[in-house]
């Protein structure tokens, strides 16, 4: 159901926002892939590394990153774009939100699982000992889009709503 939206100001600002995603994302990327190769441009040099030595581990989590929060980003555009195209809590955009939070959601476990995977891979260091890092970003990411979970199922209460006052008028 398409509530008559596409002139307002959230309208406007959802379109904003879209734009500005991917702006973002696009600079975010050229960064990355910048460093990725060592690129230069006058005294400015794109570097990347990682803190634990682990270089080819590193580039594999990252890559695996840029390319799940860009499938997140398309979720997210496609939400913002029906946002700006005049619907507000309909199916589309529901399902869009949802997708969103699940990408992002699968990059947060990526995060927590490739590290206490490889570790578990390569086994016992010199200490026959085990470590497994658990950062804070992580769990908070984690709790952050299981929260996105509950606003999509806040949007979809409020489109039956939309639809039931639709029926009385």
């Amino acid at each position: 159901m398409r509530s008559r939206v596409s002139n307002t100001s959230i309208a406007k600002m959802a379109n904003r926002l879209r734009w500005g995603v991917w702006i973002v994302w696009l600079l975010i990327v050229l960064a990355y892939v910048a460093g990725q190769f060592g690129l230069s441009v006058g005294i400015l040099t794109a570097q990347t590394r990682s803190s634990d030595g682990q270089a080819g581990h590193f580039t594999a989590v990252a890559n695996l990153t840029i390319i799940l929060l860009s499938i997140a980003l398309l979720h997210l555009s496609r939400m913002l774009g029906a946002i700006a195209a005049g619907d507000l809590f309909s199916a589309r955009v529901v399902r869009a939100f949802r997708a969103f939070a699940l990408w992002l959601l699968i990059v947060a476990l990526v995060w927590i699982v490739t590290p206490i995977a490889r570790e578990l891979l390569d086994g016992p260091g010199a200490e026959n000992q085990l470590e497994v890092r658990l950062h804070l970003r992580d769990v908070l990411t984690v709790g952050i889009t299981l929260i996105l979970f509950l606003v999509a199922r806040l949007l979809e209460r409020a489109r039956a709503i939309d639809e039931e006052m639709r029926e009385i008028v």
